[in-house]
């Protein structure tokens, strides 16, 4: 958990009490140079600027991307498998009814195939249904056991003890210089905290947006596959229709999602954003590690003898929210 910050680190070889406060030094960079002019005092910095707030937007994009991969809705199988439905029903619809021996045989070929692509899809959906519900359960429970959360806030206080230990062989330090460490290691503390529960709330958001959908397209493809087994002595007319609805389901699957990910901005009330930003890396890092590592060896916990049920009367523990909860964010646990 330590800090590396040979290079740019702290300073202590400053007048601290002649620096501006964060408020001072944005209200001066965002005044004009010049009275009347349109230049800002900022505006020199703003290249820089851009290219610190883009390591940013890639921090966002890791986070986005690192749960779409690891719940596998973003797969090259299920794009290659819909497409191949889609390719099978265009030749399906356009059969030549002229030959009728060879139409009923490639029918029920192309309509057992069909069928066969629809139910992968939809064991696979429900799949990442679960798999959803893991990462959720994970995420809760490391936001309520903070352990890695009070590794992260001991690793900043080390940090600054270790520079002001290296600050004093080069001399005393001022009794205001050591005020002004306590208050920033005092308000990083506070704002790593925030930060963290910010960043596991946007990524169960994120895990429970993939869980709802998958799970409304697998039940649709439940539903129309159904229909086909009570549709054996209808017309081949009313299956092709059958067939059209799945494949509608299939692309409102890979094209109807509204997956998003609120992300908090790095804001520090201290000159130290860059202590931030590598402490939030960190605990990304770790949490994608902690998924991968715990879906392996947990497996589905919906499944065993100490799952919690919902339903059950006799149980006392802490209870999963139900899906119409964790849309509006109530009894939310993190």
């Amino acid at each position: 958990m330590k800090i590396n910050k040979s290079i740019f680190g702290l300073r202590f070889e400053s007048h601290a009490e002649i620096h501006p406060s964060q408020e001072e030094l944005s209200v001066f960079l965002e005044s004009m140079k010049k009275t009347g002019g349109q230049e800002l005092h900022g505006s020199d910095l703003a290249k820089y600027r851009e290219m610190l707030e883009d390591m940013q937007q890639d921090f966002r994009a890791k986070m986005f991307y690192g749960v779409l991969s690891h719940s596998r809705f973003v797969n090259p199988a299920l794009k290659s498998a819909v497409e191949q439905y889609k390719y099978l029903l265009h030749v399906l619809i356009t059969l030549d009814l002229k030959k009728p021996r060879v139409y009923i045989r490639r029918w029920a070929a192309l309509a057992e195939e069909l069928k066969n692509i629809a139910l992968y899809i939809r064991d696979n959906l429900v799949k990442v249904e679960r798999l959803c519900e893991a990462s959720i359960d994970i995420l809760v429970d490391f936001q309520i056991e903070r352990k890695f959360e009070n590794q992260m806030i001991e690793g900043i206080k080390t940090h600054f003890k270790e520079h002001l230990k290296d600050s004093l062989r080069h001399g005393p330090i001022a009794k205001q210089h050591l005020e002004t460490v306590k208050k920033d290691v005092a308000m990083l503390s506070k704002e790593i905290s925030a930060i963290l529960r910010e960043d596991v709330f946007a990524l169960t958001g994120l895990y429970e947006a993939i869980h709802d959908h998958t799970k409304k397209i697998a039940h649709e493809i439940d539903t129309l596959m159904d229909k086909m087994k009570s549709n054996k002595n209808k017309s081949f007319e009313d299956d092709k229709e059958l067939f059209a609805q799945v494949e509608q389901v299939l692309v409102s699957l890979i094209s109807e999602y509204h997956f998003e990910l609120t992300v908090k901005e790095i804001r520090t009330g201290t000159a130290h954003e860059d202590i931030l930003l590598e402490k939030r890396k960190e605990m990304l890092d770790h949490l994608f590690e902690l998924l991968h590592k715990e879906r392996r060896s947990r497996g589905n916990r919906r499944t065993g003898k100490d799952r919690r049920r919902s339903n059950d009367p006799n149980h006392n523990g802490p209870e999963r929210r139900s899906e119409k909860d964790r849309r509006s964010k109530k009894n939310r646990r993190i």
